[in-house]
């Protein structure tokens, strides 16, 4: 059998602040599948002088070459690939998509919205240690290992909640003197213990982080302590978290934007509660918000240079009028039925 054709390749991985830059591919196999720009070198050609030239072809922009970011070697069916990824910022301000479909620019929360390709779907958790200021054998472990088990979650805790949840914590972690690597494993691991039972959930992602051999390797037996504190502490209805980390996962894991809040506590009804009707479910939803999010109800802010304050009053005030209220959920209920 011939031995499989090797093609050797660079990337621009174009920084902008906490965002990466991404393109559509609109040729070829893969075509629509998403990729950091680059291509071949030519003979004689350094790496560097590689990019520039395929990125002023491609795009029709310059650009600064920085370090090596990584090294990517991959096995596709019909060849193997070695990938040389640099850091790289636009040197002009226009791109103009010359070979491309369409190009994002893409931050943490949204570097899995895109359908990449293989060999450069493996940069990812470098780029999110990178943007979340982690360790990145963390990062590989939490992005590739344990944030995906949220698939197998109800749609209002799938792996874009996670991922949420630990973009917000992060965003918090500045006021406090806190390690980011703790932080970012607990609230990757917050909701883990739904997989056991949703009403104990807290307390089984604090088991399951406990039990986590990886973590303890990674974060220490007091960081890992730390963290299953934080992710059995986080419900809204548990009480005072015990420490800062546990008072940092519990506000990020609080969206209080009124429409997100509203519709996914319908969600969570259609998917836990299927035999009820439309009153039905607008006298669940309706009750469930009063006694969560209502003046005098059990939800409280922990963090004050949170933004929920603000958003919490702003659902209150929908929560007030009936009204109002029903509008919004007759807006909604029928959208999310259609799903």
């Amino acid at each position: 059998m011939d031995p499989k054709k090797s093609i050797e390749v660079v990337a621009a991985v174009l920084r902008d602040g906490d965002r990466f830059f991404a393109t559509q591919r609109g040729y070829g196999d893969w075509k629509d599948w998403w990729e950091f720009p680059g291509g071949k070198m030519e003979p004689g050609e350094t790496p560097e002088a590689a990019l520039v030239r395929e990125i002023r072809e491609e795009l029709g922009a310059e650009i600064r070459v920085g370090a090596l970011l990584e090294t990517v070697e991959w096995d596709y069916p019909a060849f193997h690939l070695t990938m040389h990824c640099y850091r790289c910022t636009l040197a002009s301000a226009a791109v103009e998509l010359r070979e491309h479909e369409a190009a994002r620019w893409l931050g943490y929360e949204q570097l899995r919205e895109v359908r990449w390709l293989p060999a450069d779907e493996g940069l990812l958790p470098l780029l999110a240690a990178e943007l979340l200021g982690a360790d990145p054998r963390l990062a590989r472990y939490l992005e590739g290992s344990v944030i995906p088990r949220y698939a197998a979650f109800d749609a209002a805790h799938r792996e874009d909640h996670a991922r949420a949840v630990v973009a917000r914590a992060l965003d918090l972690a500045p006021y406090y003197a806190v390690d980011r690597n703790i932080l970012y494993a607990a609230a990757a691991c917050h909701d883990l213990g739904l997989a056991v039972d949703r009403k104990t959930h807290h307390l089984e992602s604090g088991r399951i982080i406990r039990g986590d051999a990886v973590l303890r390797e990674l974060l220490g037996a007091e960081g890992l302590e730390l963290a299953a504190q934080a992710a059995e502490d986080h419900r809204a209805s548990g009480g005072e978290p015990r420490t800062v980390y546990g008072r940092i996962v519990a506000e990020a894991d609080r969206l209080i934007d009124p429409e997100t809040v509203i519709r996914r506590t319908i969600q969570y009804g259609m998917d836990h509660y299927p035999e009820l009707d439309t009153e039905g479910h607008w006298e669940r939803t309706r009750a469930h918000l009063r006694e969560k999010y209502g003046d005098g109800g059990y939800l409280r802010l922990w963090i004050p240079e949170s933004p929920n304050a603000e958003r919490l009053e702003a659902l209150r005030r929908i929560i007030r009028d009936p009204a109002a209220l029903r509008s919004v959920f007759d807006t909604l209920f029928p959208l999310l039925l259609r799903k």
